[in-house]
């Protein structure tokens, strides 16, 4: 039998255990994309939302809570218009939701206690949609082009605040982590810091999605899911951490649905939600991504004790296995594209890696074994 090592461009995984995507209960609205969805404590909301297939554009207005506890969504009131594209931020543990293709700056929030959507104060903004708002401190932030406007719930206003290091187009997705958010913009990532007003470029995204991601955060890491490739016809499965301790990407297990463009995802207790989206057929399915479990959501898994050294390296890679491994267990480094650059077989103890021409880059050395993968990020200069 043959067993996979797999050596993938990007970075490590947390500490080297498991993780893993488990199928929940799926959206109870139809299948859609460009919805909005976001998280307070403990329930996640998603709605709103189109499907245009057929050349005849229809918009949602359906609003539904997911209870993580009981793996069930219940429909709430419903959004006051048929809107897709618009964002979203959570203030007050209330979800506020505005923007998008049918208003201008008009945003509503609603209160899960009574049930009911109410007005807040309109954004200063012309139509800010198809981004996906964040939160920081019980603030609120929209952005739309260069211009970056915070809502204070205490007074029900917005302020302009200082212009984004670049024109963020459709399509974006963001994330909170501590006191900063993020938003990615094609490949560019952007750090925001309500404390100081400032924006600061952080590593380039090295993944293959160019727009139409959704971002969430879990212990202390971005996540972007999925999203269209160049144009809207190419849609990917890659999730990609990003760790802002050491400005660095990682990639993640793949998400092992369908691949897809406009997906709306979420946090709630260090798991992430992700659902509905398109690739031609609207979807209505929702995962859960678990960074530490497996399926059986009972313990960590470790398989292996490895080595990878030296890293950097311009000539040689020594992979020490520090335990046994079955024979025929074989190694693989793809680029960052998954093309295949170099493929071995390891035994176990000291394994050396003629790397001499390989292009440099960052690589990660991805390991499979029994179910289990595994990874270190590796560069070669």
């Amino acid at each position: 039998m043959k067993h996979f090592l797999v050596v993938i461009v990007c970075a490590i995984s947390f500490g080297g255990h498991a993780q893993f995507w488990i199928q929940k209960s799926s959206f109870g609205g139809v299948g859609r994309h460009r919805a909005v969805g976001c998280a307070t404590e403990n329930k996640g909301y998603l709605g709103l939302g189109h499907v245009n297939g057929t050349g005849v554009d229809i918009s949602y207005k359906d609003w539904w809570e997911y209870d993580p506890s009981s793996d069930s969504w219940s429909q709430k009131a419903n959004f006051p218009v048929n809107d897709h594209g618009a964002t979203s931020f959570v203030v007050n543990d209330q979800p506020c939701v505005g923007g998008g293709s049918a208003l201008n700056g008009e945003f509503y929030t609603f209160n899960p206690d009574l049930n009911t959507w109410t007005p807040i104060a309109s954004c200063p903004f012309f139509n800010p949609g198809d981004t996906q708002g964040f939160s920081v401190n019980n603030k609120g932030y929209v952005y739309l082009g260069t211009q970056l406007a915070e809502y204070d719930p205490v007074t029900n206003s917005w302020e302009s605040k200082a212009t984004t290091p670049m024109a963020f187009g459709s399509w974006t997705c963001s994330f909170t982590i501590e006191g900063s958010g993020y938003v990615k913009a094609g490949n560019k990532l952007y750090e925001y810091k309500p404390a100081h007003n400032t924006w600061t470029q952080r590593a380039n995204f090295p993944g293959a999605s160019s727009g139409g991601s959704s971002g969430f955060s879990i212990l202390q890491r971005g996540f972007v899911t999925c999203g269209y490739v160049g144009g809207l016809g190419t849609v990917t499965d890659q999730v990609w951490s990003f760790y802002p301790g050491t400005n660095s990407w990682q990639l993640e297990l793949e998400f092992p649905g369908t691949s897809r463009r406009f997906p709306v995802a979420f946090a709630i207790h260090d798991r992430g939600y992700f659902g509905t989206g398109t690739n031609g057929i609207n979807l209505n399915d929702f995962w859960q991504y678990n960074p530490t479990i497996n399926t059986s959501g009972m313990e960590e898994l470790n398989p292996f004790s490895w080595n990878v050294y030296p890293n950097p390296t311009a000539d040689f890679l020594h992979i020490r296995m520090n335990e046994d491994i079955p024979p025929n267990t074989y190694g693989e480094l793809l680029d960052m594209t998954g093309k295949s650059v170099l493929r071995l077989m390891l035994s176990t103890g000291e394994n050396e890696v003629d790397v001499q021409s390989v292009v440099p880059g960052t690589y990660v050395f991805y390991m499979q074994h029994n179910g289990v993968k595994i990874s270190k990020q590796i560069n070669i200069f």
